[in-house]
Order: C-alpha cells, then structure tokens, then sequence
C-alpha cells in the first residue's frame, strides 16, 4: 500500500506507518504464530506485568490481557495506532495504552514479559534497534531469537520470462525484496542473529558455496524452537541480489526513520 498524493512529511509517516501495521496483521500465519507464542507462556503470563513494543492495533496486548495478566502496557508512538489501540483495549480494565516510545517508557514496576516484533526483511532493518535502549529489564523476552539466514542458488533455477538473467544483472548491487516468491531453501546458512543484549551493526561474509543469486530472509525463535519465517508469513519478504564476486559487507546506521542499509561486494 503506497500514498499517492503529496502530504506534510509528519502526517506522511504517521499514516505510512499505520498502513505498514494493516499488511502486517493481514499476514494471518504471523498473527497466529505469534498468538501461539503466548499461549505457550500463558503460566508466565497469567498475573504478571506485561509490555508490547509497537502494540499497533493493540491484538497481543488483549490477547495477554485475556490470558490473565496483571496488568499490560502497550506502548505505541503512532498517534492513529494508539488511538485504535485505545479503542480495541477499552474494555480491559488491566491495560493501559503508552502513548510514548518504547526507548522513554519507564514503568512504574518490574516487568515480568516483554512482547515484540520490531524485525525488517533484514533483521535489523526496522526499528529492532530500539529494543537496545529500553529503560527496563524484562524477565522474559517473546520472542527471543532472530537470525538471517542467507542461501546461495542458481539464477537458472529461478528466473522467468519475465525476470531474466538479464534483468537480474542489471539488478547488480541492490538488495531486492519480493523479487521471487517461492518457497525458501532449505540449505541456508546464519549470518546475523539477535538475542536480548545483542544488536550487531554489521557483517562482513565470505561466499564458500557455488551460485549466482543470494537469497537473504528472516528467522524467529523462541528458546531455539522456530516460531515463524519469511516466506510462510507474508510479512517478511525474501530480499535478493545478483552476485558480483565472494564477499559482501552488510551494515545498518541509524536514520531519520528506522534504521538505514549499506550493502557492498568487497573485491
């Protein structure tokens, strides 16, 4: 979903943002398996102090709220998420809507569980890095475990009428996302991963593996059982490159929105 039309740059991401949150919950297999997560920890999570970290709409918030928690924050800096948020948490005397970034919320108690999904196509790409500057410490994380994984494969056996070897060349040096959309390999490997108190920056890696496409997509675990993936849940596309030599540097910087990628062949 794109905006059209010209608007003030604040009202363009506020409205941008609230879109991005309507292609992620029509991604039913990732609302579920998240839903799964909770229900899981539903022991945990039953009399406890709970927060969500971008609630969106406010759905794992209720559903943790309709799990027994003591009491749920769910913290939203979009003022149209939060307001909808509001709307959908009213009836739940035991959640409160946060008005406020997650990096400035400070809560008035221990938290017992954290609820997130601040992961790009990327990993880090999004707004991951945020989870670095909490002013709290939960005891448990859900999930707790990303990685992005990277496959190697014959162009040959992917392209099409339409997107060509020729077209895929021309691509050369840019990270593409949804530019095919079959199922993920399954010999990947792990070249970046995230775990609570660990947000690398970059990675620089080196090709052993025959092939000329690249395939990078995202991983989510939870005590090292899967939970979901790009590929089965839409919400993560597979994002790919032509490659151009053996080795590659991947880098995220902060910018004015999320986080920014740099991408290079290192030859």
């Amino acid at each position: 979903m794109d905006i059209l039309n010209e608007l003030p740059q604040k009202q363009w991401e506020e409205i941008d943002d609230l879109l991005a949150f309507v292609s992620i919950y029509d991604d039913r297999k990732r609302t579920q398996a998240f839903i799964r997560l909770l229900n899981r920890y539903r022991n945990r999570i039953k009399g406890a102090v709970c927060v969500e970290a971008g609630c969106g709409f406010g759905i794992f918030s209720e559903h943790m709220a309709r799990l027994g928690a003591e009491r749920v924050y769910a913290a939203e800096v979009n003022p149209h998420l939060a307001a909808l948020a509001e709307e959908r948490l009213r009836p739940y005397p035991n959640v409160t809507v946060i008005r406020q970034d997650i990096r400035r919320f400070v809560p008035p108690e221990p938290v017992d569980v954290l609820v997130h999904e601040l992961f790009g196509q990327l990993l880090f790409d999004e707004d991951l890095y945020a989870l670095s500057q909490l002013q709290f410490e939960p005891k448990l994380w859900l999930p707790d475990e990303a990685r992005l994984q990277l496959a190697v494969l014959s162009a040959d056996d992917w392209v099409d009428e339409v997107v060509t070897r020729r077209v895929l060349e021309k691509t050369a040096g840019a990270l593409v996302a949804g530019l095919f959309e079959a199922a993920i390999p399954a010999a990947a490997k792990t070249i970046l991963r995230w775990t609570p108190g660990h947000f690398p920056r970059s990675v620089e890696w080196e090709l052993e593996e025959s092939g000329d496409l690249l395939c990078f997509f995202l991983s989510l675990y939870h005590q090292g059982q899967e939970i979901c993936r790009a590929g089965l849940c839409d919400n993560w596309s597979c994002v790919w490159t032509f490659r151009c030599g053996d080795r590659f540097r991947l880098e995220f910087q902060p910018g004015d929105r999320g986080t920014n990628v740099f991408f290079e062949w290192q030859n």
